[in-house]
C-alpha cells in the first residue's frame, strides 16, 4: 500500500489528442454546479487584494471532518497562490450570476471586480448574492495528473435566506445552464 502523498499507479503515458477530446465531450454530459473560489492575496493588490476562479469541480468529501475539494489546473497563473493559501472560501453561485462565472473563469484575476465580493467575518471574500458561502482551511493538496485536488475543511458556511427561491447556476454539455424544476 502506498504512503500518503504516494501514487499507486506508475506515471501516465501522454494522452491521446482524440481520446482526450472525447473524454472532455463524455464529460460535459455530467451536469454540475459553479461555484467561485477565492482567498485573500497580498500579491493580487490591484485587485482589492483578492484571487478568485471559477470551478465547477467542487464536490463535499467527507462530514466528520466537514471537507470539500475542488481541483486546480497545474498551468494555471494562480497555481502557487491557491497552493500557499491557508484559507479560502468557496461562494456557490445562483442562474443569475453567469456574468461574475465568465468572470472569474479568465486564465487570471485581471478582471476581478472588487464590488463583486463581500467580506465575511473571518476575513475570507465571498461573491455578494452567492447561494451559499463556504469558509475553509487548506487541508491538503494531492497531485491528480495536469490537476492538483485541493481539500478544504469547512470552518464557517451560510445560506442566505434569499437564496431559498433562487435556482442555482449549472453548467451541461460546456455551456451554463439552469438547474432544478
Amino acid at each position: 500500500m502506498p504512503s500518503p502523498g504516494e501514487s499507486p499507479l506508475p506515471d501516465a503515458a501522454p494522452a491521446d489528442p482524440a481520446l482526450t477530446a472525447e473524454f472532455r465531450r463524455l464529460m460535459s454530459l455530467f451536469a454540475t454546479g459553479v461555484c467561485v473560489v477565492s482567498a485573500p492575496s497580498a500579491d493580487h493588490a490591484e485587485n482589492g487584494g483578492i484571487m478568485g476562479m471559477t470551478v465547477n469541480s467542487f464536490v463535499s468529501v467527507s462530514l466528520d471532518p466537514m471537507l470539500v475539494c475542488w481541483s486546480l489546473q497545474n498551468a494555471s497563473s494562480q497555481f502557487s497562490g491557491w497552493l500557499e493559501t491557508e484559507r479560502f472560501a468557496i461562494s456557490i453561485l445562483a442562474e443569475s450570476q453567469q456574468a461574475v462565472a465568465r468572470r472569474y473563469a479568465a486564465r487570471a484575476s485581471s478582471g476581478l471586480i472588487e464590488s463583486d465580493f463581500d467580506w465575511s467575518e473571518n476575513g475570507l471574500p465571498v461573491v455578494k448574492g452567492a447561494l451559499a458561502r463556504i469558509e475553509c482551511r487548506h487541508w491538503a493538496s494531492h497531485p491528480a495528473g495536469d490537476h492538483t485536488m485541493i481539500l478544504g475543511e469547512v470552518t464557517a458556511m451560510d445560506a442566505p435566506e434569499a437564496s431559498d427561491n433562487a435556482a442555482p447556476l449549472g453548467f451541461f454539455r460546456g455551456r451554463f445552464c439552469r438547474v432544478g424544476e
